[in-house]
């Protein structure tokens, strides 16, 4: 999985590596269920400028 930050500051977490647009990022195979929109606050390090980071999310 992958975070990366929109233009506006939104943050998102993508199922696989997004592609930047414009303003936002998107993933290749469409928008149902390939991304979560998170809190604005966390990864306060991961900016529009930044490349998606891969994250590796553990059950609980």
């Amino acid at each position: 999985m992958y975070i990366a930050r929109d233009k506006n500051d939104d943050l998102y977490l993508f199922n696989e590596q997004p592609n930047r647009g414009s303003e936002c990022w998107w993933a290749p195979s469409g928008i149902d269920g390939t991304y979560l929109r998170l809190d604005k606050k966390q990864y306060p390090e991961i900016t529009w400028d930044s490349e998606p980071i891969w994250v590796q999310i553990s059950p609980v």
